[in-house]
C-alpha cells in the first residue's frame, strides 16, 4: 500500500480525528496540525456535518491556492445536495459520513462488519 501522505483533517470531532491518526499513521502518512497544514497538506479531509456553509467556502478556497491537492469531504447520507455543493466548491469526491469511518478503522486494522451480514 502507497504512504497516505500528509493529511489535514477539517473537523470538530475528536473521536473521528483519532480513529483517522490511527488510520494514517499505520498507512504510512502524517495528520497534520497547525498554521501551516494547508500548504503541506497531500490530502485534505473537510467534514460538512457543522458548519458546512463556511467548510465549503474552504473547499473553494483551498482548489483556488492549491489545484492539485486532494480533497475529500464527507457528510451524513441524506444530505445529497451538500454532497453535490462540495463537489461544484472543488472537492475531489463527497462521501458519506459512515464510509469515510469504515475506511479509515479498515486502515487501522480493526475489523468492520460488512453492512447486511
Amino acid at each position: 500500500m502507497p504512504s497516505l501522505g500528509r493529511v489535514l483533517l477539517i473537523s470538530d470531532d475528536l473521536l473521528f480525528r483519532s480513529q483517522l491518526e490511527v488510520a494514517i499513521h499505520r498507512g504510512g502518512g502524517t495528520l497534520l496540525a497547525g498554521s501551516d497544514a494547508q500548504t503541506e497538506a497531500d490530502t485534505v479531509f473537510v467534514d460538512l456535518n457543522r458548519d458546512s456553509g463556511h467548510r465549503l467556502g474552504a473547499i473553494a478556497l483551498l482548489r483556488e491556492q492549491r489545484s492539485k491537492v486532494r480533497i475529500v469531504a464527507f457528510c451524513h447520507h441524506a444530505e445529497k445536495q451538500l454532497r453535490e455543493a462540495a463537489m461544484r466548491a472543488g472537492a475531489d469526491s463527497c462521501v458519506t459520513n459512515g464510509a469515510l469511518q469504515t475506511a479509515a478503522l479498515r486502515l487501522a486494522g480493526l475489523r468492520v462488519p460488512l453492512a447486511g451480514g
